[in-house]
């Protein structure tokens, strides 16, 4: 069996075994192996001192730091008052700014506040409720055990939160569990191949938590002992607040921190081909002259691992008898109008001249591996510096995009008995994939710092998203059963404030493209690729030794033209899909939305894990059925909708069953909303509504952009325009007027 596979198996037995524990407590105690626990500790404070920097506050255990920063964030600190320092953290961009704060005093309590929440430290437990700006109380530590008690100068960071029973909670990266709402879940957050543990967390109550321990951390939540967080290592309790109205308003409050995402390459948000693999140059031309002839669009295509060659992993070099003038074959996709990505690896594999200079260097870690060599230490600035040197010589040619495998790193195990540059890897085990992607992206910025870089990875850590850097899900199986496991998985993910994501459309471990039966997963899966972020077909087809098709004419003309059709429309609403990344940049936006950003008010929105709007607009709901003709749909009755396919209105019922052709999958319109495409744009009439379109050169960092301004007035049936864009107006539902300011 595939080795990939068997370790999925695997990890699907864990998730079975974790579904049994009977308490949060055996959860705890099973996963542990002796490092994770909480011992149950009450601190009341000893004095108070109010400092620039924040309330520092002494107890009988330890001490305790509360910086308030500008904007709607906190930061609590709790150790030995000489291990607290600055916020410091590979999701931090810069120290964040302390805000202008008050305190206030009583008998029972100790206040903070400032004008976007305040935190109150109750004197006789020590423990810490937060409140908004309104003085609602959102989020409470556990007065029994809110944090772990200090031992020495160490401490296993712990801490226990009371919940509402009406919340709904949402977050900590990608997982192959099923769940979104994560209320009466366990989840172990470690980095591995189909998983990104990325400890950031938001509630429907207006909180959201960014858990600052890069070790093992293990998440649960219980009715009788509320929401734990117990990390294996570290001197402190280090963990950030953030506060706000809405799901968008916390991501925007994570980002204000962590880091914008700044806007991705015009390019990259069109379709993507790859496979595992294309062999060689002639490979790559054919399929890109067969894409123009069948008039496929097709936004770049994918140079996978092993076209070094005989030169070996990490030799950065193409082997010249698979790929005999780079150049040319990167400047020949571009005459055909499609950019070239190619994959990068942190390892280098032993006898080659990289992987000698490294050695000789210390630069490697121990055993660490992934694919066939050793990886580098991305916490030691030298080797950083040298890792690039290393690669430099791949930029000569050209190249559009960085397809960066393995960073998790690829063989978790083997790197667990390594020693960093940061320290033991235990300690620092899921810090790996920004470590890396942030040399990289770090180096590829000052070396043309005027372009926009397009980066896809496997893994992902908090803070990511401001490397621009896209995150694909993994070498995950190819079935229906995988494919209803990632829509969740990816709403979890983006829920998070890492707006870029996607899948292998198909899955990555085999497929038939011959067998029909695997033609009806492809199609349905790539129906539903069309609403991610990322938009890219890739895996290993049967027969699965990296020579199986994965072209859209090796499924049939039936899947080719469904296939093409999904394709043409994701380039019809580029425009769209376009300004709702300058949303992201801008605002803090995300476009693939789990339905709770937009409707938290409804119970069947809170753990809805089918369905999922694509911006303002899209109610997106993908087949993930084996021979489903219909499926169950659920529209929120505040708003009207259209069919997207038929452009009939629903005023209701809320729950329906749609038909599914295999031609299509249901989408739904909000009324009010209007949609730029590419020829036209589109308003939605039976609702107000307003939408700007953005447009600019595509691809430089600091561009002069284009903004157009639309308002539909559903009462009066004016559309107003600010703006320069003239393309012609399709009114859906009523007619209406055009009033250019």
């Amino acid at each position: 069996m595939n080795p990939r596979l068997i370790s999925l198996v695997l990890l699907s037995c864990a998730l079975c075994a974790l579904a049994q524990l009977d308490t949060v407590n055996d959860f705890f105690g099973h996963q542990a192996e002796g490092r994770a626990s909480f011992s149950t500790v009450v601190t009341p404070i000893d004095s108070w001192e109010a400092k620039a920097d924040g309330l520092w506050i002494s107890t009988a255990q330890g001490t305790l730091l509360i910086q308030p920063y500008q904007g709607g964030a906190l930061r609590l600190c709790y150790a030995a008052s000489h291990k607290i320092g600055p916020a410091q953290s590979y999701a931090f961009p810069s120290e964040p700014l302390v805000a202008e704060y008050t305190i206030d005093e009583s008998a029972q309590a100790i206040t903070l506040r400032t004008d976007r929440y305040s935190a109150r430290v109750d004197k006789s437990t020590g423990s810490v409720s937060y409140a908004n700006a309104e003085d609602k109380t959102v989020l409470k530590e556990n007065p029994t055990a809110a944090r772990s008690a200090i031992v020495g100068d160490s401490v296993t960071p712990a801490a226990r939160f009371i919940l509402s029973d009406s919340e709904a909670i949402y977050g900590l990266g990608q997982f192959r569990d099923s769940l979104l709402n994560l209320r009466g879940h366990q989840r172990e957050l470690i980095q591995f191949n189909t998983q990104a543990a990325v400890p950031v967390i938001y509630s429907t109550a207006g909180w959201g938590i960014f858990w600052n321990n890069p070790s093992r951390t293990l998440f649960a939540d219980s009715p009788t002992q509320g929401m734990t967080l117990v990390s294996d290592y570290g001197d402190t309790v280090d963990y950030y607040v953030f506060f706000g109205s809405s799901l968008d308003d916390l991501i925007a409050q994570y980002r204000l921190i962590t880091g914008a995402a700044p806007m991705p390459p015009l390019w990259s948000l069109g379709y993507h081909q790859s496979r595992n693999r294309y062999h060689n140059s002639q490979e790559l031309y054919d399929v890109a002259n067969r894409m123009r002839q069948e008039q496929i669009p097709m936004s770049s295509i994918f140079i996978d691992y092993h076209h070094w060659g005989k030169h070996g992993t990490g030799s950065f070099r193409f082997d010249l008898d698979n790929y005999p003038d780079p150049k040319v074959m990167i400047d020949s996709l571009h005459s055909l109008g499609t950019h070239a990505v190619i994959t990068v690896w942190p390892s280098f594999k032993p006898e080659t001249p990289n992987h000698k200079y490294m050695t000789e260097r210390g630069f490697l870690l121990d055993s660490a591996r992934a694919i066939d060599g050793f990886i580098y230490d991305p916490f030691n600035p030298d080797a950083r510096e040298a890792y690039w040197q290393c690669f430099k010589p791949m930029l000569q040619y050209g190249i559009d995009g960085w397809f960066l495998d393995g960073p998790e790193p690829d063989h978790t195990q083997s790197f667990l008995p390594s020693v960093t540059y940061a320290g033991p890897a235990p300690r620092v085990r899921n810090l790996y994939p920004i470590a890396h992607i942030s040399n990289f992206v770090d180096h590829l910025n000052a070396y043309e710092p005027d372009k926009r870089h397009y980066i896809l990875t496997r893994c992902a850590w908090a803070g990511q998203q401001r490397y621009g850097s896209a995150v694909w899900s993994g070498d995950i199986p190819s079935d229906f059963h995988e494919l209803a496991l990632q829509v969740a998985a990816g709403l979890s993910f983006t829920a998070t404030g890492i707006p870029y994501w996607t899948t292998d459309i198909g899955g990555y471990l085999l497929g038939d493209p011959q067998d029909q039966a695997y033609r009806e997963i492809f199609t349905r899966w790539f129906q539903y690729g069309t609403f991610c972020p990322v938009f890219r077909a890739h895996g290993r087809r049967s027969p699965g030794d990296t020579t199986g098709p994965n072209e859209l004419w090796a499924y049939g003309p039936e899947a080719m033209e469904i296939c093409k059709s999904f394709i043409n429309l994701r380039y019809d609403l580029m425009p769209y899909i376009y300004s709702l990344s300058a949303m992201v940049t801008n605002q803090g936006y995300t476009p693939m939305r789990l339905l709770a950003f937009d409707y938290p008010q409804y119970v069947e929105a809170l753990d809805c894990r089918d369905q999922f709007m694509y911006g303002p607009a899209l109610m997106v709901c993908p087949v993930v059925q084996a021979g489903a003709t219909e499926r169950k749909v659920w529209l929120p009755s505040t708003d009207k909708w259209y069919d997207f396919w038929s452009e009939e209105l629903y005023e209701g019922p809320e729950h329906f069953t749609d038909s599914t052709p295999i031609s299509r999958i249901p989408v739904y319109v909000r009324a009010g909303s209007i949609i730029p495409c590419a020829d036209t744009v589109k308003v939605y009439t039976g609702q107000d509504g307003q939408f700007t379109l953005y447009s600019d050169d595509g691809i430089s960092t600091n561009p002069t952009p284009s903004l157009t301004h639309y308002s539909w007035n559903d009462s009066t049936g004016i559309l107003t325009i600010n703006g320069e864009n003239r393309q012609p107006i399709q009114f859906i539902g009523k007619t209406g007027q055009v009033r250019y300011e």
